[in-house]
């Protein structure tokens, strides 16, 4: 999950504006009103999700409403700019995720925003990516699913959330270590994209636990595997991809929160400790298990230099999947 080969300038560059600091501002009255958090992606994804498992729980600690604002569109591009552009004071929030905050930057070319417009605040947690589908398919493992495209090559179909996204360019890693050929059929979420799956319009899709863990419980799809070497603790019976053959198939989906770079680094360190103290909630870890999530947390930095190494492995992706920011959707 880590590549080490990044430039010590970039590093540099990202970390600080991770701890960018500005003039002292009155952090023990933070938050004083409604803190809003752009989400930007449709209701109903993972995203959306798993920042409104965090809201409630920190609407909670700290007395004030945490807003989930979806802003969907552009993969993810149209609310990471809403936030970049927004007043640095700790009241916007960005729900960052592999799309709009590596993918993008991964890509090169021209974005609306350049990494070193956020600070990073906090990795709330990873999923592996699944792969899923129908509960009526035939297939049943990874091989199954190899030896259908090899056998009808072009003619399988698997949706993803928009072009350049994360479950867009699992494919693209798949197709490539299993040397077949799927078609891929983008939406605008990950929603319709199930939906369509559950219909049999589609024969398979990459997602998230909690994006699917719903229909997975009412039996209209089903786990093949989970990408990586380990397996899922809320699918314990299910193979993950090495174990089934596919090695290097390591595809996590993570989440985080930045703010706007110029934002005091005072106000970053009190958002830092209000997610360190919500993440430190049983109740909330419980939840965040049923999503398939496993907690992170830890100080900005870290996750600043996380991003770093994100840029550096989807780069190396994006290049064989020859995506450019103008396909985004």
């Amino acid at each position: 999950m880590s590549i080490r080969s990044i430039t010590a300038g970039m590093s540099a560059l990202i970390i600080a504006a991770g701890v960018a600091s500005s003039p002292v501002a009155a952090a023990d009255a933070f938050p004083a009103r409604a803190v809003r958090w752009v989400v930007p992606f449709a209701p109903g994804a993972s995203n959306d999700v798993i920042a409104r498992v965090f809201a409630q729980r920190l609407g909670e600690l700290w007395g004030q409403q945490v807003i989930v604002d979806n802003r969907s569109g552009a993969g993810g591009m149209l609310g990471a700019d809403i936030v970049a552009k927004s007043p640095p004071n700790g009241y916007t929030l960005l729900m960052a995720n592999p799309g709009a905050n590596a993918i993008v930057f991964a890509m090169g070319g021209k974005a609306p925003y350049r990494a070193e417009d956020f600070a990073a605040v906090s990795l709330l947690g990873w999923s592996p990516i699944l792969l899923v589908v129908n509960s009526a398919s035939p297939a049943s493992t990874v091989r199954d699913i190899i030896a259908m495209a090899k056998a009808r090559p072009g003619k399988l179909s698997a949706g993803s959330s928009g072009t350049g996204g994360s479950s867009h360019l699992a494919l693209e890693l798949f197709r490539m270590l299993a040397g077949v050929d799927i078609l891929h059929v983008p939406y605008k979420g990950a929603s319709p994209a199930i939906v369509d799956l559950i219909a049999g319009q589609l024969q398979l899709i990459f997602t998230t636990s909690a994006t699917a863990s719903p229909m997975v419980s009412a039996g209209k799809l089903k786990v093949i595997a989970t990408a990586g070497s380990q397996r899922l603790p809320l699918y314990p019976a299910v193979p993950s991809t090495a174990e089934q053959g596919l090695v290097g198939f390591d595809v996590p989906i993570w989440f985080g929160v930045s703010v706007p770079a110029a934002t005091p680094r005072s106000t970053i360190a009190r958002l830092n400790a209000g997610f360190e103290q919500a993440l430190a909630s049983a109740d909330l870890r419980e939840r965040l298990a049923g999503l398939g999530v496993q907690p992170q947390g830890g100080p900005p930095e870290r996750f600043a230099r996380f991003l770093v190494e994100e840029i550096a492995r989807w780069r190396q992706v994006l290049k064989a999947a020859k995506v450019s920011i103008a396909e985004l959707n």
